[in-house]
Parts: structure tokens; sequence; C-alpha cells
């Protein structure tokens, strides 16, 4: 299973994520209530300066007052008079009467209609103060006001006399902060730190999910597998606790249908041979030969019985063996009762496997193709992670509408197919069972050029 489409991988990028956006959307809201913060700070610095030059010029001689002017002149904060208020205000902005309460506060002799306040942050706004000199000398060069793409600028007129107005412009100007490379760098260590933790974490959240999964795993494979841990959360000891009632009571079942089908078969086959016995005593005719071959017939329903029921079988351990190797012998043996069999079967293959079930199984499964094709060929492949052993008959095949109905006890498919044939339809069901025990499969495959493939499936 690819490592995205875990459960660990999954939760954690959600984590990360939720961080990273609730740190980016903090991000935001700090970087525009911090502008605003430093934009109104560096506004009432300017607001202060020129209620001071204000103040300096109604204390002063008028004539000093175009040298205060000229001197108090900056590149960063303009000042001059004029006949004319510089500034226009249509509609001022909260911020704007704010700024101009407070510089009321600073020069409480100003009548109201006699301040005007304005923030500038529009792109090309401009005003045009008088020529700039440095040195306060005329002749400089001319100087317009034009903010550039990220620059504001607060613009103050206050009435100085009766046709005189005193002027400012100082620009806002908020210093560039390191705090993007400073949060990425951030974002980037915390994310990482938050990636192991998390990852850590849904680990041992999950690992009681994974270990159900194996233990379910283990239970399709072998029924009588170690009984799963019971810890974890609460929810998963419940989940726990219920697959280990369930694996209970499937083993109660089987062993209930195993005691029970040997308590039959016991009951039984002492009058079958009671019967038999008498059978043979009789003098010999023709209903004493049918007689015997009935109780023969009675008495291999009843083996065939506990074949199935015994399928699953606990008392028999696994061992490892070369598959080919079996499977050869199988053939051998079949061919030397005069089937026609073809083997291929390298060596090599080597499975965990009951030895005993797997052979009943195969052998089922060439009977079949002996009994329905007339002959078998038989092969033993690796196939992934898988062990395959193929066997083909060129009989007449089975419907694809009846291919899953076959491998239920006592379905013996198409009635045309196997009238003409003994059994009570146990075969495939014997060899599914078989296989599932193992943790494998039967596929059943309708050949192109006629007849039947049979697969036994078994896991490496």
């Amino acid at each position: 299973m690819a490592l995205y489409s875990s459960m660990r991988f999954q939760t954690a990028v959600i984590i990360i994520a939720s961080f990273i956006l609730s740190h980016v959307a903090g991000l935001f809201f700090y970087a525009l209530d911090r502008r605003d913060t430093l934009a109104i700070t560096e506004a009432v610095d300017r607001a202060e300066r020129a209620a001071d030059i204000s103040r300096l010029l109604h204390e002063l001689p008028a004539d000093w007052h175009d040298n205060i002017a000229s001197f108090s002149d900056t590149r960063n904060f303009r000042v001059w008079l004029s006949d004319e208020p510089a500034v226009a205000v249509p509609d001022p902005t909260k911020t704007e009467r704010d700024i101009t309460a407070y510089l009321r506060t600073q020069v409480p002799r100003i009548a109201e209609g006699d301040l005007r306040v304005r923030f500038i942050e529009e792109e090309g706004y401009q005003l045009d103060p008088p020529p700039f000199d440095p040195s306060g000398r005329a002749g400089s060069p001319s100087y317009a006001r034009n903010l550039p793409d990220e620059g504001s600028a607060l613009a103050i007129s206050m009435r100085h006399d009766v046709d005189k107005w005193i002027n400012f412009i100082g620009l806002l100007s908020i210093q560039p902060t390191s705090l993007p490379g400073l949060f990425l760098a951030n974002i980037i260590s915390s994310a990482i730190a938050i990636a192991l933790v998390a990852f850590w974490l849904v680990r041992r959240v999950t690992q009681p999910l994974a270990r159900l999964s194996e233990a379910a795993e283990r239970l399709g494979r072998n029924l009588f597998s170690m009984p799963l841990p019971v810890s974890g959360p609460s929810e998963v000891v419940l989940a726990a606790t219920a697959f280990n009632k369930m694996q209970r009571r499937l083993i109660r079942l089987i062993r209930g249908r195993t005691e029970f089908l040997a308590a039959i078969s016991h009951d039984l086959r002492t009058p079958i041979t009671q019967i038999r016995l008498r059978s043979e005593m009789m003098p010999a005719s023709p209903e004493r030969d049918k007689n015997l071959r009935a109780l023969d017939d009675i008495d291999a329903i009843i083996g065939t019985f506990l074949n199935y029921a015994r399928t699953s079988d606990p008392a028999e351990p696994k061992s490892r063996i070369d598959l080919g190797a079996l499977v050869a012998s199988i053939c051998d043996d079949l061919a030397d009762s005069g089937a026609t069999i073809g083997c291929d079967c390298a060596s090599g293959v080597i499975i965990s496997c009951k030895r005993v079930g797997i052979k009943r199984a195969v052998t089922n499964l060439i009977e079949n193709a002996l009994k329905y094709g007339q002959e078998a060929h038989v092969r033993t492949y690796r196939a992934k992670h898988a062990a395959v052993i193929s066997v083909e008959d060129r009989g007449p095949g089975i419907p694809a509408s009846q291919l899953e109905g076959v491998f239920l006890p006592f379905n013996r498919g198409d009635k045309s197919r196997s009238a003409a044939f003994e059994g009570i339809g146990l075969g495939l069901s014997i060899a599914q069972a078989i296989a599932e025990d193992h943790g494998g499969e039967v596929r059943l495959i309708n050949r192109r050029e006629g007849g039947l493939r049979a697969e036994l499936v078994l896991p490496l």
C-alpha cells in the first residue's frame, strides 16, 4: 500500500496543512495591523512636528517666518507658507479626524475650519510645494511629491494668519521588516517538527488498527492463530475484543462440526461394518453384490464428509516443502494407476503449508480434470508473491454463470456435465477450504481452446 494512501500520512498532512494555514492567516492579519499601527505612529510624529513649527512661527516676529519655514523644509518633511491652503479634504476619514483632533490639543488657538489633514495613499497624488533648496537659498530644482508604490504621506494645512497658511507634507516611511523571512524559517522548522511528531503520534494511534488488519489476514490463513492483543484507544480495544470473540466462535463452530461428523462417522460405521459382515456371510448372489457395493458407496461418502470437515485441522502442523516435488509425486501415483497426466513441475518452489491438506486439494483438482476431461496437464510456477499449481483439462468446461456456484458444498455444477460421473460435489469445496486455510484461493478459468484450467494459488 502506498504511503500517501495510509491513514498516518493523510492525518499528518491534515495537521501540517491546518498549522500552515492558521499561521499564514495570522501573519496576514498581523501584517495589516502592523502597517496600520506604524502608519498612525508616523502620522502622529509628523503632526507633532508640524504643531511645533506652527507654535514657533506664531511666537517669532513675522519677518522671521520665511527663514524659519525654509530651514525647517527637508526632502521628507516639506514646509512652506502660502496664501491658500494646499490641502483639500472633501470627505475626511476617521483617521484624519483623529489626527485633526490631536493637532487641536497641540495647537488650541487654531479654529475648526483653519486646520486640514489628509492621508495621501493613492499613487500619483501630487502637491506642488515651492522649489526645495537644501541650503536655504532660492534657485534649487523644482520638487513635486509623487508617492512610491508602497508609500504614504500626511499633508497638513494650518491657518497662520488672516491671509497666510502654513503647509506641511511628511513622508510616512514604514521600514521594511525581516518578518517574511523569519516567518518562512519558522514555518519550515515548525512543519518539520510537527510532521515528525504527527507521524509518531498518529502511528501510535493507528498501530492497533494495523495489528487488527494483520490479525484478520492471519485469521484468513490460520483460524487457530494467536488472538489479537487488546490494547490501544477504547474504540480499538472494543474492536479487538469483538475480533477475538469472533475467532473463538469460529473455532468452536469448526471443532463442533468436526466432532459432530466424527461422531456420526463412528456411529454409522459400526452398523455398516456389521451389515457388511452379515452380507459377506450370505450365499453369493446378485443382491449380495449390490448390497456390498452400496455399503462401499456409503463408506466413501462418510470418508468424504470427514475430509471436508477436517480441511482446517489444527492438528496438522505446517512445514516447509518443495511444492514441485510434492505435485510431481501426486502425478506419478495417478499415472501409475493408468491416468493420462502431463506434469511440468519444476522443483525449487518452497512454501510453508500443511502437507496432507495441500496433497488432498491437488489430488481433488487433478481427479476432477481426469473425470471431466479424460486427461490433465499439471504444472507449478512462481507468480509474484504466490506459488501457483495449474491443472488443465480438455473437458466441456463450466458455464461462466456457474463458476462461483461449483464451490458450494454438494453442488455438482451443470447436470449434463456431471450426470455420467459419480460424486457428491465436495471435491472443489474441499480444495477451496484448504486453500483458504492457507490464505490462498482456487480459481477456475475456461480455456479459449476448450477445457478448464483450475489454479490453486498459495502465498509464499
